[in-house]
């Protein structure tokens, strides 16, 4: 039964993935193409603690504690890195979604549009 939600777990993580890259490659609107490349990001970000994760019971957080032996923490610990990896990725996700909603905001509030391919018109027209 565990390895059944692992595998639907895992596939929706990857399905989530997917409609986040298609999202981003199809769609002209750059607020929706934010919101999938968040998609995205949160799916990737949960596959990495999932990779993480231990299938045994009980399961220890990654802290040692006395009462139990270096062994059976070993064994039964989740491990650390993925989780610090994601802790620094959801950081950088969010800063990098305020960037990029803040020049949507403000092409929006010069040219009055949010369109990728109207966005390419005007700043090719500028360049030329």
């Amino acid at each position: 039964m565990i390895s059944f939600l692992l595998a639907y777990i895992t596939l929706t993580l990857f399905a989530m993935m997917f409609l986040g890259i298609y999202g981003v490659a199809t769609r002209s609107n750059l607020i929706k193409k934010i919101i999938m490349l968040n998609i995205m990001g949160d799916a990737i970000n949960m596959l990495f603690i999932l990779i993480g994760y231990r299938l045994v019971f009980p399961v220890f957080p990654p802290i040692y504690e006395k009462h139990i032996t270096f062994r059976e923490f070993l064994s039964r610990a989740v491990d650390p890195v993925p989780q610090a990896l994601v802790l620094t990725a959801v950081v950088i996700g969010m800063a990098m979604n305020i960037l990029l909603t803040t020049y949507a905001i403000q092409f929006y509030r010069l040219h009055g549009t949010v369109d990728a391919r109207d966005m390419a018109e005007i700043l090719r027209g500028e360049d030329g």
